[in-house]
C-alpha cells in the first residue's frame, strides 16, 4: 500500500511546479523497495502510523521557527503541528487526497528511523536539540545522497519548513476570520502571532473598511472591466 502511495505522491509533486524544481521524486519508490515498508512505519492495516510524523513535524517547526525573544512554533503547539500537517499539506496543499497524505505520514516516519537504519544516531524525535540540528541540517546539505534515503527525507524536510513557515506566519491561530463578523478583527490576546513578529499591519479594521466602502461605492467602471464578466 505504501508504495501505490508513493507512486501517487510522486505524481502529485510532478504537477507542482515550484516543488518539481526543488525536490526529486523518482526515489521515493526505489526507497520503498530498497528499504522496505517497516521504515516508513506500516502497519498491519497496511497504513502508514499516523503519530509519529506529528511528533516529527512538530520537532522540525521547533528547528524552524524556534522560541526566542519572540514566541516561535513551541508556543502554539499542541493546535499548529495538527493544523499544519492535516489541515495545511493535507487539505490545502495536496487537496485532501488520502493516498497522497498515507505516502506523507511515511516520509515523516522515515525521517525519524532514518537515523538508527543509517547508523547516524537514535531515531529523530529521540535525539538532544542539537543532534537534531545536526541531522536536519545534514538532510537540507544533501548529506545523505549516497545512501538511497535522500529524496525521502529532503522531501519530509522541504515540506516542513515551507509548511510550517506558511502557517504560522499566516497569523494561526488568528488566520481564519470570523463568519459570524461583518468584520475582522483580531483579537487582543496579548500573545504575539507571526504577523506581530514581522510587523505585518491587517487585516483592514472595521473603520477603514467602512471608510473605502464608502469611497468605492459608486465608483465608476472603466471600459473592459466588468465584475460581473465571469472571465475576468
Amino acid at each position: 500500500m505504501i508504495r501505490n502511495a508513493m507512486r501517487e505522491l510522486e505524481r502529485a509533486l510532478s504537477r507542482r511546479d515550484f516543488v518539481r524544481m526543488t525536490v526529486k521524486g523518482a526515489g521515493l519508490v526505489a526507497a520503498v523497495d530498497r528499504f522496505g515498508e517497516k521504515l516508513f512505519g506500516v502497519q498491519p492495516s497496511g497504513a502508514a502510523d499516523d503519530r509519529t510524523p506529528l511528533a516529527t513535524y512538530s520537532a522540525i517547526g521547533n528547528l524552524v521557527i524556534p522560541v526566542d525573544e519572540d514566541p516561535g512554533w513551541a508556543t502554539f503547539e499542541p493546535g499548529i503541528s495538527e493544523y499544519g500537517l492535516n489541515v495545511f499539506l493535507k487539505q490545502v496543499f495536496f487537496a485532501g487526497d488520502a493516498n497522497v497524505f498515507q505516502a506523507i505520514l511515511g516520509t515523516y516516519n522515515a525521517f525519524d528511523e532514518a537515523p538508527r537504519q543509517l547508523g547516524y544516531g537514535p531515531k529523530f524525535t529521540q535525539m538532544n536539540p542539537d543532534l537534531q540540528s545536526q541531522y536536519f541540517s545534514d538532510v537540507l546539505s544533501g548529506q545523505f545522497e549516497n545512501d538511497g534515503l535522500h529524496d525521502i527525507l529532503f522531501l519530509a524536510a522541504f515540506l516542513a519548513v515551507f509548511s510550517t513557515k506558511a502557517v504560522f506566519f499566516s497569523n494561526y491561530p488568528y488566520h481564519l476570520a470570523d463568519p459570524d463578523s461583518e468584520f475582522q478583527v483580531r483579537p487582543q490576546t496579548g500573545v504575539r502571532t507571526g504577523w506581530d513578529v514581522m510587523r505585518f499591519k491587517g487585516p483592514v479594521g472595521p473603520e477603514e473598511e467602512k471608510a473605502l466602502r464608502k469611497a468605492y461605492a459608486n465608483i465608476e467602471v472603466l471600459p473592459g472591466v466588468d465584475p460581473t464578466n465571469p472571465y475576468i
